[in-house]
C-alpha cells in the first residue's frame, strides 16, 4: 500500500419501514421483478454523488451479473467509464458464461474496471478468476479479519497476492479495523485496503484515518512492482546501489518470494585478498558500510564461508539452498535465518561474461522453485547484471 487515498465505494443505505440490510433490499427486489430498476438507480444516485470525489480517485459501485447488460443500467451510465469501478460478488460467478464475460469486456473498452467481491469465501475457485481476468481482486473480510493472529489466513492471503501479481490484478483487504491487520496485509504486499480503521463510511468523501496513516508508514516496505515490464525500466533508471536494492526488492512479490537481497561482488583491494560478496539492502547501505544484525546491510559473504555463492559465482550457474540442507556455520545459512525465511535461490549477475553479484530471493517455506517460477527472476537478474557492473564501485 502507497499510504494515498485510492478511491471510494459506493454503499446503498435505506431508511424505509421495515427495517432490514441492503442485501435483503435488493434480493426482495429481485424477486419482485424490478432489481434492474432498483440497481440502476442506485448507481444513478452514486454516478451524482461521485461526481465531486478527489481528483484521481476511483468510484466503485456493486452490480449484479445479470444486471450488467440490462438496458436499465446502461441507461444511467455514461459513454466513458473511466474512474469506474464495477463490483461482481465471487458468488454471482457460478452462473457466468460467455455472455456475462463479453458484457464485462464491453465495460472495459469504455474505461471501466472490473473488481471481483468477496474473493476466498469458496464459491467460485480460481478457475472462474482466470476466465473473467479481473483488475482488481477484493478478499472476502473472513480472511482479512484477525489475519496477524492467523498464520493461515496469512498464507492464504500470500497466494492470492502472488496470483494477482503474475494475472495483473491487484489485490484489495475489505474489513480491515486494526492497525495490526492493516500492518499484516501489508507486510504481505496487499496494495489496497479498505475498511474503518482506513475511514468509515460517510456521506461526504473524508481522508484517510490519521491513525491508519502512520500505521502504514511505521509498517511500509520498498514499493512494490507489479509487472515484468516495471521492473526492467524502473532499473534502466537506477544510478547507485541503493536504488538497484530498492528495484529489486520492490519485485518480491512478482517473483513469488517474500525476501530479495543483492550481494555485489567487491573488487579485492589486493591481489592476494580473496573475494567477497557485499549485501546492500534500500536503507542506505554501502560497500563499505557494515550493519550490526547479520544478514543487513553492509554484511560481507565472505566466499570461504558461502560454499552456495561461490558456486554461483565460479560457474555463473542458479543454484537452490532449503534450510534443512544447508551447513549452520555458513553465510547462506545466515541470511535465511536473518530474513526469517527457509529456502532460497541465488542467481548470478553477469556482465561481459563475468559475475559482478548474486540475486537472492527467500522464501518463508521450503520450496523447489521449477522453471516456470525461476524464468521471471532469471529475466530480472539479467538485467541488474548490466546495471550493477555499470555503477560498482
Amino acid at each position: 500500500m502507497s499510504g494515498t487515498l485510492s478511491g471510494y465505494e459506493a454503499l446503498a443505505r435505506f431508511r424505509q419501514f421495515p427495517a432490514a440490510t441492503p442485501d435483503d433490499w435488493f434480493a426482495a427486489a429481485h424477486r419482485a421483478g424490478v432489481g434492474a430498476q432498483l440497481e440502476a438507480c442506485a448507481v444513478a444516485n452514486a454516478l451524482e454523488l461521485g461526481a465531486t470525489r478527489p481528483p484521481g480517485t476511483v468510484l466503485s459501485v456493486n452490480v449484479s451479473p445479470n444486471v450488467i447488460d440490462s438496458p436499465e443500467l446502461q441507461a444511467v451510465l455514461p459513454e466513458d467509464l473511466t474512474g469506474l469501478q464495477f463490483e461482481v460478488t465471487e458468488h454471482e460467478l457460478a452462473d457466468d458464461g460467455a455472455a456475462l464475460l463479453a458484457a464485462l469486456d464491453r465495460l472495459r473498452q469504455r474505461g471501466a474496471r472490473i473488481a471481483v467481491d468477496d474473493v476466498g469465501a469458496g464459491y467460485a475457485g480460481f478457475k472462474r478468476l482466470v476466465a473473467l481476468a479481473p483488475d482488481v481482486l477484493k478478499l472476502d473480510r473472513t480472511l482479512v479479519t484477525g489475519i496477524s493472529r492467523e498464520p493461515r489466513k496469512g498464507a492464504m492471503v500470500e497466494a492470492i497476492v502472488h496470483f494477482g501479481a503474475r494475472t495483473g490484478a491487484r489485490v484489495c483487504a475489505e474489513g480491515l479495523e486494526t492497525v495490526e491487520d492493516l500492518a499484516a496485509v501489508t507486510d504481505l504486499a496487499v496494495g489496497l485496503g479498505q475498511g474503518w480503521v482506513i475511514g468509515r463510511p460517510a456521506a461526504e468523501f473524508s481522508a484517510v484515518d490519521p491513525v491508519a496513516r502512520r500505521a502504514w508508514q511505521a509498517s511500509r516496505g520498498p514499493r512494490q512492482l507489479h509487472d515484468l515490464a516495471e521492473v526492467l525500466e524502473s532499473l534502466a533508471e537506477v544510478r547507485d546501489l541503493d536504488a538497484a536494492a530498492a528495484v529489486l526488492a520492490g519485485s518480491a512479490t512478482l517473483l513469488g518470494c517474500q525476501a530479495i537481497g543483492l550481494a555485489v561482488l567487491e573488487r579485492p583491494r589486493r591481489a592476494s585478498a580473496p573475494a567477497e560478496l557485499r549485501l546492500v539492502t534500500p536503507e542506505g547501505a554501502s560497500s563499505d558500510g557494515r550493519s550490526e544484525r547479520p544478514g543487513g546491510a553492509g554484511w560481507p559473504w565472505p566466499l570461504h564461508r558461502a560454499p552456495t555463492a561461490r558456486q554461483v559465482v565460479d560457474e555463473r550457474a542458479v543454484c537452490q539452498v532449503l534450510v534443512t540442507d544447508v551447513d549452520p556455520d555458513t553465510a547462506e545459512r545466515t541470511w535465511l535465518a536473518a530474513t526469517d525465511t527457509r529456502s532460497m535461490v541465488l542467481f548470478p549477475l553477469v556482465s561481459a561474461g563475468a559475475a559482478v553479484g548474486v540475486l537472492v530471493c527467500g522464501r518463508r517455506h521450503e520450496h523447489r522453485w521449477g522453471r516456470a517460477e525461476l524464468r521471471p527472476a532469471r529475466t530480472v537478474a539479467a538485467a541488474a547484471g548490466a546495471v550493477i557492473a555499470a555503477i560498482r564501485p
